[in-house]
């Protein structure tokens, strides 16, 4: 019996801390029966993050911070490695179990599978409000998903939040075939280069998995301005993507901002791990972050234009592939 192909886990890194020893503890810590490589991009760690990574016996190379880019920090990790399944891993993504590296690895025996990405669990301390916004998010779902490929024509005919549905493709914790990131690689981008990835992958002709069994732990305690930065960041690369605007003007603003405030009320009442005290701060600060939400929706979408995708822009199936592909799960 041949053993499985190695894996990389690669991680870009900075000012890790505590918590990046316990990810790196972690993915060593993994069950499985294959050679598990670590690598990673450090953008000039002040705090002992290097020294960290070489406990860990991760191959490491450091860049100044401003020469980090989401998009092609990724692609130069994962062009640097030897193996052709990359896992990547947000330093602060801290795998469930020891069962997490190969669940997510597990859809790539599709060789139309050119990437997966994982379930998110809220950390025990996460925000209410942050909460909420996760289990809405994809990347919390309880079910395999399989996002099959399509033409440029079908794209087109899709609604706009049909299209929102494709791409849904989350870098938190993701994995991806080296041959396609040479193909089709990450584009410069400091917000969404795995979405915009994913929708010039599915109309290349490949598929894209949520292996749901697959979890990490990760969530994001923000302030007022990080939090609306982000909404607004979202939906701005939505709607140049998709040509979503989930807000057509100032009445469904307004509509929204309510609805979003009791949801947020009720999410502050049901978090019961928080101490009293906060719970109540938490309610009377519903409408603040509710108003913040909302405007970085309405004014991310805005802030943009939707931008067709381009048949130049694509490239086909890897040549020792079929040039059909199957469209079941």
């Amino acid at each position: 019996m041949h053993a499985p192909a190695p894996v990389t886990v690669f991680l870009p890194t900075l000012d890790g801390g505590e918590r990046l020893g316990r990810v790196l503890a972690a993915v060593r810590g993994q069950k499985t029966a294959r050679e598990v490589r670590l690598r990673a991009i450090d953008s000039s760690s002040k705090d002992g993050t290097r020294e960290l990574l070489a406990r860990f016996d991760v191959q490491f190379e450091v860049i100044e911070q401003r020469a980090y880019d989401h998009g092609l920090t990724r692609n130069r990790g994962v062009l640097a490695c030897d193996t052709e399944l990359v896992a990547l891993l947000s330093q602060d993504a801290l795998p469930a179990d020891e069962n997490w590296l190969e669940n997510l690895l597990a859809p790539f025996d599709d060789p139309f599978v050119a990437g997966t990405w994982a379930r998110q669990l809220p950390q025990s301390c996460c925000h209410p409000f942050q909460r909420i916004n996760l289990v809405a998010h994809m990347a919390a779902a309880m079910r395999r998903v399989v996002l099959q490929p399509i033409t440029i024509a079908e794209w087109a005919a899709l609604a706009p939040a049909e299209r929102v549905e494709r791409l849904v493709f989350d870098n938190v914790s993701s994995a991806v075939r080296r041959s396609v990131i040479e193909r089709v690689a990450f584009r410069q981008s400091m917000f969404g280069e795995d979405v915009e990835w994913a929708r010039r992958v599915l109309l290349s002709g490949y598929r894209l998995v949520f292996a749901h069994e697959a979890a990490v732990e990760h969530s994001h305690d923000v302030n007022f301005s990080e939090f609306y930065t982000r909404v607004a960041l979202t939906h701005a690369v939505r709607r140049r993507l998709t040509d979503h605007v989930p807000l057509a003007d100032l009445n469904d603003v307004y509509v929204r901002i309510g609805q979003t405030i009791e949801a947020f009320r009720r999410a502050a009442r049901d978090a019961t791990d928080l101490e009293p005290a906060m719970r109540e701060a938490c309610e009377r600060e519903a409408h603040r972050w509710a108003r913040l939400q909302v405007t970085g929706i309405f004014r991310g979408a805005r802030s943009t234009q939707y931008e067709e995708p381009r048949l130049e822009d694509l490239a086909p199936l890897a040549p020792d592939l079929p040039a059909t592909i199957a469209t079941g799960s």
